[in-house]
């Protein structure tokens, strides 16, 4: 039902604008097969309107967001801990690499300096023997000795090639195989910042939301009343849609989905009466029994009813709500116990005196 053109009071607050720092996720999916409501468009004229929908909606978004988000954090933490262990695992490997790596080069350095001393001997070998065969009188002994001297000096040196060769070949697989380490940690490095990058933000993020969302709830509520005047004064038709088959402002349609759907994942099955003509009041105030149809006050008729043109219904904001086919009547209600307890979350108040009347400002 309806009030009189009256304001809650105590109510508003000047609110900071809550920073958008993530984009909006998708609403739950609705619990009756209905096509979503469209987003503000250009047909809200009034930018307090745009405002209040606007807002409720990143509000609303957020909500899902964050929530989803704290349900993911303990996984969240436990693949950063995995990373963890797997950065720990490529740092140890690549420390070991660059070991294998220094000791290949050291072995490098001497089979080298060896195989060049053998290199050495092999000329000074040569050089003795063609000495002894010069040496006068000639002595086949000392030329004997020094070919074999020679020839011990050539395998030698031979020897040493080898295992030059051999250190050479397993330095540059050593260096391939640090190559390799450090690859691997560079993407180890890269998917633990990731993760931990995650778990930074998501903590953040669900901290900061308490302040953030009360933020938002603020802002909306200090509007309340300005879309109700800004509405009134050039309110059309064009500005109402359905939202399973309740007819209301395209402000607050997104919101009243949202409080719809997520009242039947409760186990609360909502609905009601929302937009009406002028007419319709003006009918709805006779039945009602109002002494007078346009100056007698609301609390006069045997049913409250706003006097025309001071009715929330009339511009779409307020909704009579209902539960399993009847008004919610009673406080003691499952369906008002619920409202009491989430309708604040999108955006509607109850008026104190009339248990099934939610409207964008308590009025």
């Amino acid at each position: 039902m309806v009030k009189g053109f009256s304001r809650t009071a105590a109510r508003r607050a000047t609110a900071v604008v809550a920073p958008a720092l993530m984009l909006v996720l998708a609403g739950a999916v609705p619990a009756q097969a209905a096509p979503a409501p469209a987003a503000p468009d250009a047909s809200i004229a009034a930018s307090a309107g745009t405002t209040w929908a606007e807002t409720m909606r990143l509000k609303l978004g957020r909500d899902i967001h964050l929530t989803r988000l704290g349900t993911q954090l303990p996984a969240l933490r436990v693949t950063a801990k995995t990373h963890a262990s797997t950065l720990a695992a490529a740092r140890t490997a690549e420390t070991a690499a660059v070991a294998v790596v220094n000791r290949e080069t050291a072995t490098v350095r001497t089979t080298h300096a060896k195989h060049a001393a053998a290199a050495t001997a092999v000329t000074a070998a040569k050089m003795a023997l063609t000495a002894a065969k010069k040496h006068r009188p000639y002595s086949k002994s000392r030329v004997a000795k020094a070919t074999k001297a020679l020839t011990s000096a050539q395998a030698t040196l031979k020897a040493r090639a080898t295992t030059a060769q051999r250190a050479t070949t397993a330095l540059k697989a050593a260096r391939a195989a640090h190559t390799a380490t450090v690859k691997q940690l560079t993407s180890a490095t890269a998917t633990y910042q990731t993760a931990a990058k995650a778990v930074r933000n998501a903590e953040i993020a669900i901290k900061a939301w308490p302040a953030d969302r009360a933020a938002l709830a603020a802002k909306a509520s200090a509007l309340s009343d300005q879309v109700v005047v800004q509405q009134r004064a050039n309110f059309t038709t064009d500005r109402t849609t359905q939202v399973y088959g309740v007819t209301v402002n395209k402000v607050v349609a997104y919101s009243f989905q949202r409080m719809i759907d997520d009242a039947a994942k409760a186990g609360i099955k909502l609905s009601g009466g929302g937009f009406r003509t002028k007419e319709q009041q003006i009918r709805l105030r006779t039945v009602n029994g109002c002494p007078d149809v346009w100056t007698a006050p609301s609390s006069s008729c045997r049913v409250p009813t706003a006097i025309p043109g001071r009715s929330l219904h009339e511009l779409g904001l307020a909704v009579d709500v209902s539960s399993g086919g009847s008004t919610i009547n009673t406080r003691k209600s499952a369906a008002f116990k619920w409202m009491a307890a989430n309708a604040g979350k999108y955006g509607f108040v109850n008026l104190p005196s009339e248990p099934w009347h939610w409207s964008i400002n308590g009025s």
